[in-house]
């Protein structure tokens, strides 16, 4: 079982990200992700150490409401505890909104 394995909550955007089926061997994860009370499906979740073994890790998810639209989402670990991870994404709706968040996830 992968170390990145967790839910992870960020206050400032109000969302949560639970991170299931990490795959340290080829990089993959699947999960759910929440924020503003909508559920997305994780379609695409991939992370990737430095040099393929190192610290720290970068990681990417694509998040997936048929009824909302879409959220992706990019992140930063410094270490393999993934305790506080930094992080930038956007959410577009079917409606035409767009929108930038940010904030840091933390490891619950």
């Amino acid at each position: 079982m992968s170390s990145i394995n967790g839910t992870y909550v960020n206050a400032n955007a109000g969302a949560k990200l639970t991170i299931t089926d990490g795959n340290d061997a080829n990089g993959t994860f699947s999960g759910t992700f929440s924020q503003g009370g909508v559920n997305y499906d994780v379609s695409y979740g991939h992370y990737h150490f430095q040099n393929s073994t190192g610290q720290p890790t970068t990681i990417t998810f694509v998040g997936l409401n048929g009824n909302s639209g879409f959220q992706a989402w990019s992140l930063f670990s410094p270490d393999h505890n993934y305790a506080k991870v930094r992080a930038a994404g956007s959410r577009t709706n079917f409606d035409g909104e767009v929108v930038t968040l940010a904030g840091e996830f933390v490891k619950q």
